[in-house]
């Protein structure tokens, strides 16, 4: 087995964990991989692709069958990563990278640097404030609403490292937002709560998951299609279970 083509499909299978786990669909992920397995001579690739899993096949010019697996563990929606994978598969397949320099382009994508957690408290902010607004409120429940986007996402940047379990987690960041919004309407400030907790659901709402997954289904991926969709689907039920259980207990939340 010739160690440049192990290292080339190496390569070539973290571009699709890179698009897979930034928020990429199933579909784009096959058609990178073959398009650039492909361009390096490989006479043929076979890709299969599900939500946690990548397996390339592919059949060198000497004829022989390798076969490389790919176990994928959490994800990081990050569509700037995906942006640069495909311009990168664009350029591999008008001319093939030699592999330390394809291995070099692959790294610094993968440390593509993120928002900071401050930027990211703003952006947060900015999207509860106006979902609360857009959801019937005003001045004072674009205020209360942003107030409690930055503390979601305090507790979503923290809470991975203390909550392995996605659902658990936002199972909990949901009832600790539910909580805060409680804490406002008993401290004495009227507005309107149901305005203020849409809008912070928002943030919580796995919609890219969820606009995959119906992607996924009509590209002819139902395997993966449906197991995107039971993900969102259970991730939302964690959401909605986490502000009714606070709800419940504390009482008065929507009388």
């Amino acid at each position: 087995m010739n160690p440049i083509d192990t290292r080339t499909i190496k390569s070539i299978l973290d571009a699709g964990e890179i698009i897979l786990k930034s928020g990429g669909e199933v579909n784009r992920v096959e058609d990178t991989i073959t398009r650039m397995c492909l361009a390096y001579g490989f006479l043929r690739a076979d890709v299969f692709t599900i939500t946690s899993s990548i397996v390339v096949t592919v059949q060198t010019a000497q004829g022989e069958m390798i076969t490389q697996t790919r176990r994928i563990y959490g994800y990081d929606t990050n569509l700037q990563r995906v942006h640069h994978i495909n311009q990168l598969a664009r350029q591999v397949c008008d001319s093939p990278l030699p592999i330390h320099s394809l291995e070099e382009e692959i790294e610094k994508i993968k440390n593509t640097p993120t928002l900071s957690l401050k930027k990211n408290m703003m952006v947060h902010a900015l999207i509860a404030a106006v979902f609360s607004v857009f959801y019937g409120g005003g001045l004072r429940e674009c205020c209360i609403g942003a107030l409690i986007g930055v503390g979601l996402c305090l507790l979503l940047h923290y809470g991975e490292s203390v909550i392995q379990n996605p659902l658990l987690r936002y199972f909990f960041c949901s009832a600790i937002g539910s909580l805060g919004i409680c804490l406002f309407y008993h401290g004495g400030i009227d507005f309107n709560r149901e305005a203020v907790a849409l809008g912070n659901i928002m943030l919580l709402i796995p919609g890219l998951a969820l606009t995959n997954a119906i992607r996924d289904m009509m590209n002819g991926d139902t395997v993966s299609g449906l197991l995107r969709l039971c993900d969102s689907l259970l991730r939302a039920l964690a959401i909605a279970a986490g502000f009714i259980s606070i709800m419940t207990l504390i009482g008065g939340f929507l009388s």
